[in-house]
């Protein structure tokens, strides 16, 4: 009886031991997971801050501090592309070369080549400092030939309201006459511009961009007799994603619609229209290389026919 006894105490002790180490382990494993759950929710946001956006009006002192990261992007979104000459809304940092033939410019009387190199440097996710300046190559009607430097343009940008689908931003932009106008370099005319830019995400990977904006000479030799030129542009872009090829990882095709009216003083009012189809090539190490062919579309001569060429290499 005493051993049925003890073999009995025994195997209660062995049952009640491992009941409460059962239930202590179970304790622990639940802990870990809520810790783990509660981790990962507070790691989230920490992880996507300044990725996915939330900037607006109702939040308008914030993010002017905040380190300004790439944008998250996934295949279900459209890409934020900077197309060749329409402003973007969206902030990029980037260093661009632009090549530009430009065949008859002002009314048949040069055939330009320009070399354009562009620095695009967000410091903030609310605000960005652009900077282009241009050498030239002029190869005038008496087939003279002139290079140098050309205009610098300077732009202040401020992002007033970006999301996953939205960017809405404004910039103000000073044109300094660097170029010599006596040799077709410039046009020794300073100008101040106001512009606003729009991009929204259509869905299927495809994009609109809008832009609208304002030049005014402020000074310069011909300020008396210098134009307001009020500029206009619509473009739409496409995102394809190439998969498993180590040098071409997408292809967008893009087209623009761009415009400028002039008012003039000692002038009549006149307007041009060009249209700029193009594509955008993504290579590898965050390169792109870009190549459109702009014409005139309202019979204007302001020029004959424009080709561009475009690298760009994100930072």
């Amino acid at each position: 009886m005493l051993c049925r006894i003890t073999i009995i105490l025994c195997l209660l002790g062995l049952f009640i031991t491992k009941t409460t180490y059962g239930f202590t382990q179970e304790e622990k494993v639940q802990e870990i997971k809520r810790n783990t759950s509660t981790d990962e929710i507070l790691k989230t946001p920490a992880e996507h801050h300044g990725m996915q956006r939330n900037l607006g009006f109702s939040n308008f002192l914030e993010g002017w501090f905040t380190p300004w990261k790439t944008y998250e992007e996934t295949e279900d979104k459209a890409a934020r592309v900077p197309l060749l000459r329409i402003t973007p809304a969206f902030f990029k940092r980037e260093v661009r070369f632009n090549y530009i033939y430009i065949d008859d410019e002002h009314h048949g009387d040069a055939d330009v080549n320009e070399f354009a190199f562009g620095l695009e440097l967000p410091l903030t996710l609310r605000f960005k400092v652009d900077i282009e300046s241009k050498v030239l190559h002029v190869n005038t009607v008496e087939d003279t030939d002139n290079v140098g430097f050309g205009d610098t343009r300077l732009a202040l940008r401020a992002m007033l309201v970006e999301n996953d689908i939205v960017s809405l931003s404004t910039g103000s932009v000073i044109n300094i006459p660097t170029g010599d106008e006596d040799r077709e370099l410039g046009e020794e005319v300073t100008t101040l511009g106001q512009q606003l830019a729009f991009w929204i995400d259509l869905g299927h990977r495809i994009s609109l961009h809008t832009f609208l904006g304002v030049d005014v000479p402020t000074g310069g030799n011909h300020k008396e007799d210098a134009d307001m030129d009020f500029l206009y542009g619509a473009a739409v872009s496409k995102t394809f994603i190439i998969h498993e090829t180590p040098v071409l990882h997408g292809i967008t095709p893009f087209i623009e619609l761009n415009g400028h009216k002039g008012f003039g003083l000692d002038e009549e009012e006149q307007y041009f229209v060009d249209l700029l189809p193009g594509v955008r090539f993504d290579l590898s190490r965050e390169l792109y290389v870009l190549a459109g062919y702009e014409l005139p579309l309202n019979g204007s001569e302001e020029f004959d026919k424009r080709a561009w060429f475009s690298i760009i290499k994100d930072f």
